[in-house]
């Protein structure tokens, strides 16, 4: 059996599979994440899903705050913050992450929504991230 790697990073067998199977479930690439704090062991499972649920939360292009965020994916306000910052990245799409406020300004509530990178969707499928 060979193992082999896709052009997003994901290994699966050419000798079982003409086609990476992750790739049709539209699966998202191999995430990189880094940082000081960063540890692969202990982050990259947990990372990998939140970026995924926030993903797949937005890519409808709805307006939400952070909580209504949290409250969709399980996932905690700051985590859901910082995965929509990885959203705008290259590496994670370099999709577009709109912010307006919601009602009155001076409450200091925001909402957000993504806008899919047409590019990356081209390129590798349907919005080849994480759908």
């Amino acid at each position: 059996m060979a193992v082999v790697r896709c052009k997003k990073g994901h290994q699966y067998s050419d000798v079982i599979h003409k086609d990476c199977p992750a790739c049709l479930r539209g699966d998202p690439p191999v995430a990189h994440f880094n940082g000081s704090d960063y540890s692969p062991k202990h982050d990259d499972i947990r990372l990998t899903g939140q970026i995924a649920r926030v993903f797949h939360c937005m890519k409808d292009s709805r307006w939400r705050t952070l909580d209504e965020l949290a409250g969709e994916t399980g996932d905690p306000h700051a985590s859901v913050s910082a995965q929509l910052r990885h959203l705008r990245k290259d590496r994670f799409g370099g999709h577009l992450v709109e912010k307006q406020p919601r009602g009155d300004r001076s409450h200091g509530l925001f909402e957000y929504r993504l806008i899919l990178n047409k590019e990356q969707s081209r390129e590798g499928g349907d919005n080849d991230l994480f759908d």
